[in-house]
């Protein structure tokens, strides 16, 4: 099993339970197009409105992208290398119950006043307290955090009661706000109050946000500066939720930016504007395990995997935009990256499928159909059937899963009607496979969904009793940087080994530029965004 690890990254927030549409594929560096551009305005397309920016307060996607133009965070990590660099800390330290950063010296606010440990301490307290409710708490801020600071040695230092892992990456990516946010978090529903290199300047709901840059910026991740060339002076996030429209309006430069999808990507792609991707699950395969299912026969769910063939899957899910999926964490950036699928699931051979199920007394009537003890090989598949590369994945499964001697019926829905068989309690045997995302970019968030409770009154809706994963997973709790993730790494082979999970496709959300691109990692981060002529 190879597998390399981001000993200290800058975690994504939040977790989110989603049935995931096809993305596209692939991916280069976005930060080419000529000499820099002085003073200029980087136009990118959001694709919903905000509504409210503050970014502590709203679980928004969009006031998620808009905050990393006018907040900062503690630490950075580059997507590509796992190399962690500073950001608002100029230093940081962790054990498994607490994670200290030393602030760097004179960062200032939009509203002119100077970031300090305490300002740091307050916005994770501030997250922590549930009467405040942040949506930030329980992700970004564990649940039961404190933070104290000693303004002296400019330094935080956020502890838990027990092991939480992962405690510096979630933390390291809180957005910051300044004191006066922390007062009136409505303040900043209009306005920026952060660190960032960026400031709002123009709020037209449903149509455009405007951000100027601010003056004596100079503590980005790479040394940004206010001065830096190319670094744009005016930022404007652009109402286009028209995927077409947007590719439309980035081919004839009236966009410098803008993430393209679906049918539109081939002809963007075919003017050789420079992109970056950013992976994202969009196949991951579940097995139910309850005593009466016929998946609770690791027979069963090995036959299965050997009857299908996941390359051909994966082209088909992510309409010929994805890539195998490595590992159920997929959304960037990782705090970990390991390999938990190859070697540990069995290869495509039909024939060696159906040998399978005779060994394990699952016989083949006349009629080629399955059965064992007088019951019949019933299959239910309940995935997101909201686009049409899902249906047809569903399709070819449905197809491979019958040649094997399986009955199998299909069922599509949008994401809240498959949540709603998986998790509701109302009926935990209602399905056998799963195709549903679990959107993560740290191992431990999965804990909770392969061991405990069944719904309604937990998480783990495939039933799943795994003893090798729940010892692996509470030693990979007590660990931090490397000796975490290679321990997190066999917890999570432990799953695909016994078919409990499967992740097979990833698909890849590009971003195109045009006389545009970014200084560091993957996302319109402030300082990042550079302008070329």
């Amino acid at each position: 099993m190879k597998h390399r690890s981001y000993p200290t990254l800058a975690a994504a927030a939040g977790l989110t339970l989603v049935l995931s549409a096809c993305g596209s594929g692939g991916t280069s560096s976005g930060s080419s197009g000529g000499e820099p551009a002085t003073d200029g305005t980087f136009r990118f397309a959001l694709q919903a409105d905000p509504g409210a920016l503050n970014p502590i307060m709203s679980a928004s996607q969009a006031t998620a992208e808009l905050s990393r133009l006018a907040y900062d965070y503690l630490i950075y990590q580059d997507p590509d290398t796992s190399e962690v660099g500073p950001w608002l800390a100029e230093k940081w330290e962790e054990t498994p119950t607490s994670a200290s950063f030393t602030i760097r010296d004179g960062v200032t606010c939009t509203d002119g006043s100077t970031l300090t440990s305490q300002t740091v301490a307050d916005n994770i307290n501030f997250v922590a307290n549930p009467d405040n409710g942040s949506q930030l708490r329980g992700s970004s801020v564990p649940t039961g955090a404190t933070a104290t600071a000693d303004p002296a040695a400019r330094t935080v230092t956020v502890t838990t009661a027990a092991p939480s892992p992962f405690l510096l990456l979630n933390v390291g990516r809180l957005p910051i706000l300044c004191e006066a946010g922390l007062k009136d978090p409505t303040a900043s529903n209009k306005k920026s109050l952060g660190t960032g290199m960026f400031e709002v300047t123009e709020v037209a709901a449903n149509d455009h946000y405007t951000f100027q840059r601010r003056d004596g910026y100079n503590w980005g991740p790479d040394g940004t500066a206010s001065d830096t060339p190319g670094v744009p002076k005016t930022v404007i996030a652009a109402m286009a939720p028209n995927v077409s429209t947007a590719a439309n309006q980035l081919l004839s430069g009236e966009l410098n930016a803008a993430p393209i999808a679906g049918p539109d990507k081939d002809r963007v792609a075919a003017a050789n504007l420079d992109s970056v991707g950013r992976p994202l699950p969009s196949g991951q395969m579940y097995f139910n395990q309850i005593a009466s299912n016929p998946t609770s026969d690791p027979a069963v769910r090995k036959a299965l995997i050997q009857a299908v063939n996941l390359d051909d899957l994966t082209q088909v899910i992510t309409a010929g935009h994805g890539v195998r999926a490595t590992s159920l964490v997929a959304v960037e950036p990782r705090a970990c990256v390991y390999d938990s699928v190859a070697g540990n699931i069995p290869d495509f051979d039909l024939t060696a499928a159906k040998a399978t199920l005779d060994a394990a007394g699952w016989t083949a009537g006349s009629d080629g159909k399955r059965s064992k003890d007088g019951k019949p090989l019933n299959l239910r598949l309940v995935y997101d059937g909201t686009d049409d590369p899902r249906n047809a994945a569903a399709e070819l499964a449905q197809s491979a899963w019958s040649e094997l001697g399986a009955n199998v019926e299909v069922t599509g829905g949008d994401s809240n009607k498959i949540i709603d068989v998986i998790l509701s309690g109302k009926d935990n045997s209602a399905w056998d496979i799963a195709w549903v995302q679990i959107n993560s970019s740290l191992p431990s968030t999965f804990t909770a969904y392969f061991a405990g409770p069944v719904p309604a009154a937990g998480k783990n809706f495939g039933s799943v009793s795994n003893p090798a994963y729940e010892a692996a997973a509470t030693k990979a709790s007590g660990l931090t940087g490397s000796d975490a993730c290679d321990a997190w790494a066999d917890a999570e082979s432990e799953l695909t080994k016994t078919i409990a999970a499967v992740p097979f496709a990833d698909s890849v959300m590009n971003v195109y530029f045009n006389k545009a691109g970014l200084s560091f990692g993957k996302t319109l981060t402030g300082s990042a965004l550079r302008l070329y002529q």
